[in-house]
């Protein structure tokens, strides 16, 4: 329930007795009413470990809710696992955590953001988007580069479109990739305040300090990826997949980004909407990151954002991200009408865990029935090879940083070190706003 104004209880008052009977009759039982025992809920979390092998309790709660519509306590999540995977729940009881405090003003006070290049065997890359004061999810994003500017402004213009709004200030490490964001938010932010012209409006933070996508990736690798990791590398090793051979790799962008999209927006969705355990560290409101995200004033805090222009916003989407640029491409629109043409034939009603390979099996193959056709010649011919280490990924750009002053620290994001949490920063953090590494969950 909301922590709504006190004129909201007025207005909205209804008597237990009536909440009662309405969920009654639309069928909503609470977890007594379902009334599952550790036998009736196996079925269902063998099905989410498949797919989220490494997931604790309380994220198997949630998943339960959303996928399985089945309410029950973590108590009996917990006496299932300690009867069926004790090993598993040692592990996670054996992590050790190192707690920070982090701070930032208030809502869209900043934007942070990071990529994150865990599956380049694959060649997927993914990046994010994150509100650090509610925690919200702005963006999480999979596609075959995350190293061109121009595609990751185009998902900041996507979010500002959306919203109708901006942060204050947006913050990234310093890899090339970010300038298009650092130009693009910087331009529009000048564009409605020509007071902030000498000043570049985005903050660039290295050495682990871009604390908040840091602490996020760690969360989605343990929390979401090893299951799905485990399926891309089912075709892998065993030969399905090769990447280096420019025809495979498109027939698996093709079915596969779509797919894992589709999952990680679920991710993101339960990730906004789950109200995290109860830190007595944290400084910033506690709550589901949605609720402050939407609501910041019922949690006693300012929300800092600025109205954005539509017209200044697509005159930044024109210069810095251009919708008609091949990176906003899944695949070259040729190929792409072919695989669609191909899909159709095939008659897949639903893309799974376990039928993706078979899916993708049968693309290919046909595609190497028309192989040796000019067009698709034509089009295997302007695929670029596969990066080794050192080397460029595919996909990426470079663009220069606009030429101002950088963004001058004072008050806005930061991470407070609590020494008593054993997290003393070192010498080379110790500006007072300078971030620590840590992979608490909860920060």
């Amino acid at each position: 329930m909301h922590a709504g104004k006190p004129s909201d209880l007025d207005e909205h008052r209804i008597s237990i007795s009536l909440l009662k009977k309405c969920r009654s009759q639309w069928g909503l039982k609470s977890s007594r009413g379902q009334a599952h025992t550790i036998d009736s809920i196996g079925p269902a979390i063998e099905r989410v470990r498949k797919r989220f092998p490494k997931q604790g309790s309380h994220d198997m709660k949630q998943t339960l809710l959303q996928e399985e519509h089945i309410m029950v306590s973590r108590d009996l999540i917990l006496q299932y696992m300690n009867l069926h995977h004790p090993d598993e729940v040692q592990v996670r009881k054996s992590r050790q955590l190192k707690r920070s405090t982090y701070w930032t003003a208030g809502l869209h006070d900043i934007w942070v953001f990071d990529q994150h290049d865990k599956w380049r065997r694959f060649q997927l890359f993914l990046h994010v988007g994150i509100e650090p004061f509610s925690g919200h999810i702005l963006w999480l994003k999979i596609w075959w580069t995350n190293r061109n500017p121009r595609l990751i402004c185009g998902w900041y213009c996507d979010t500002v479109q959306t919203l109708g709004a901006m942060p204050l200030v947006t913050q990234s490490d310093p890899s090339t990739e970010n300038n298009g964001i650092a130009n693009g938010h910087t331009m529009l932010r000048h564009l409605q305040d020509p007071a902030l012209a000498r000043t570049l409006q985005h903050k660039f933070k290295g050495q682990h300090r871009n604390i908040k996508p840091e602490i996020f990736w760690s969360q989605l690798r343990r929390r979401w990826a090893p299951g799905f990791e485990d399926v891309l590398d089912f075709g892998l090793n065993n030969g399905i997949y090769n990447p280096d051979d420019a025809l495979e790799r498109l027939v698996f962008h093709f079915i596969f980004i779509p797919w894992l999209q589709d999952e990680l927006d679920r991710f993101a969705a339960k990730f906004n909407n789950t109200k995290p355990r109860f830190n007595m560290h944290k400084i910033l409101p506690h709550g589901r990151p949605s609720d402050i995200f939407h609501h910041p004033e019922r949690f006693t805090s300012r929300d800092f954002s600025v109205k954005a222009d539509i017209h200044s916003l697509e005159l930044v989407r024109q210069t810095y991200a251009p919708p008609d640029h091949s990176v906003f491409l899944l695949v070259p629109q040729e190929f792409f009408k072919q695989a669609a043409a191909f899909m159709k034939e095939l008659n897949h009603a639903e893309i799974t865990h376990d039928n993706i390979w078979d899916v993708y099996a049968e693309l290919l193959m046909c595609f190497r029935s028309i192989e040796d056709e000019d067009h698709v010649q034509n089009i295997i011919a302007t695929q670029p090879g596969v990066s080794g280490d050192g080397e460029e990924l595919i996909g990426s750009e470079k663009m220069d940083v606009v030429d101002l002053p950088p963004y001058i620290e004072g008050a806005g994001c930061g991470v407070i070190v609590d020494a008593s949490a054993g997290n003393n920063s070192s010498d080379e953090d110790s500006d007072f706003y300078d971030f620590v590494w840590t992979d608490e969950e909860d920060c």
